[in-house]
């Protein structure tokens, strides 16, 4: 048996035991009862703040099991400290190496298990390893030495609220040390369990930022981070290349349509551009976004504000800008809606979508191909997760 899977065969025991513990204590931080004549639930300590001999045991062994993984994680993760010193803290060495390398101090475990009727957000969702690079940093250890020096004084130290805390520490370091990796197409990540094989706890979902910047054309060269995952989530290598590949084409596709549109000797688009871009230099957030104003200058050329308003509005509502799909899925005005105070901002409208709709044209292979054919793996965060070209 591999040195991880015994590890995590240890694991899930210790899961059966605290399972079977809710057999017999109803693990809850809420009770209701009825009151005014009606049912009202109220916060509840005294479930999560029982404690026994047995569940002192199993804090005791899931600690010891922290320990040991702890010390061997120290080791995979480039620990210098010979094997086996007398010098050697799970706390102050391991763990701490632990999280310098995959910052464990900000990952969060989630407990999944229906049978534990968890309401409060901090007992459903924490963080098992904050402050556990620190000599008794977490109540866990401290309920764990605590235990362990005198067991008869301290009894009441192990309460089922510091055990959950412990074995989700102890989740997350099996994670680490397993070397998970899972593959799923982009919009298969949903769908991906991330309980991992735990029947108590799951981890979060990572974020996509490394996929959405890549889709839209923002090269990383930088390490990637998780946040409160230990995942990250990128694209896979063959697929990131192909998918900047891709980029380039489209780019390549939209700077011949752009450079072949007569409008742009014009000098009333010339014009309109200029504005466009004073308005981007005096505030960011207003891009210029050069198929919007083409659009939208076409529409107005169309239907010049010479015109009489009846003859205006015939030309827009027959216009293929105003009958575009965007715009037919989104909030408009109806054509008996069209007054002479409004004509030219839904003109305008008109012509902004119908530009959106022109970008899409060229955009539309690629979201394709990146949304439904990429493959993403999410990776641990181990401080050296990046793309590869």
């Amino acid at each position: 048996m591999e040195k991880a899977q015994l590890f995590w065969q240890t694991y899930l025991n210790l899961e059966r035991e605290v399972l079977e513990v809710a057999r017999y204590i109803y693990i809850t931080d809420e009770i209701t009862m009825y009151s005014s004549g009606g049912l009202v639930a109220s916060h509840c300590k005294t479930q999560l703040e029982t404690f026994s001999p047995h569940i002192a045991d199993l804090l005791i062994r899931t600690c010891v099991e922290i320990e040991a993984i702890s010390k061997e994680l120290y080791y995979t993760l480039g620990g210098t400290k010979v094997r086996g010193a007398k010098d050697l803290f799970f706390d102050e060495d391991c763990l701490k190496l632990i999280d310098i390398k995959c910052r464990t101090h900000n990952k969060v475990v989630i407990v999944s298990c229906p049978a534990f009727n968890l309401t409060k957000d901090e007992n459903l969702c924490f963080k098992p390893l904050r402050e556990a690079h620190k000599r008794q940093g977490t109540d866990w250890e401290r309920a764990y030495q605590a235990l362990k020096h005198d067991r008869y004084s301290s009894l009441s130290q192990g309460t089922i609220k510091v055990l959950l805390r412990a074995m989700g520490a102890l989740f997350l370091l099996n994670i680490y040390f397993k070397n998970v990796k899972l593959t799923s197409k982009y919009l298969g990540v949903n769908h991906l369990d991330f309980s991992l094989g735990s029947s108590i706890f799951a981890v979060k979902r990572p974020n996509d930022e490394y996929v959405v910047k890549i889709i839209n054309n923002q090269d990383i060269t930088d390490i990637l981070h998780a946040d409160e995952s230990p995942f990250v989530m990128k694209y896979t290598d063959s697929c990131y290349k192909q998918i900047l590949g891709a980029n380039q084409e489209v780019l390549k596709e939209m700077n011949d349509y752009w450079q072949s549109q007569p409008e742009l000797k014009e000098p009333a688009f010339i014009q309109q551009m200029g504005h466009a871009k004073e308005k981007e230099s005096k505030d960011p957030r207003q891009r210029v976004m050069p198929f919007w104003e083409l659009a939208q200058y076409r529409l107005r050329k169309k239907i010049p504000t010479s015109l009489p308003f009846e003859d205006r509005k015939k030309l827009l509502i027959s216009s293929q800008e105003w009958n575009g799909r965007i715009r037919q899925q989104n909030p408009h005005l109806n054509a008996d809606e069209i007054t002479e105070a409004n004509i030219q901002a839904e003109i305008d409208h008109a012509g902004l979508l119908a530009g959106i709709e022109l970008q899409r044209r060229f955009e539309n292979i690629l979201m394709y191909k990146a949304f439904n054919e990429g493959y993403c793996e999410l990776v641990l965060d181990t401080g050296n997760v990046r793309y590869n070209k």
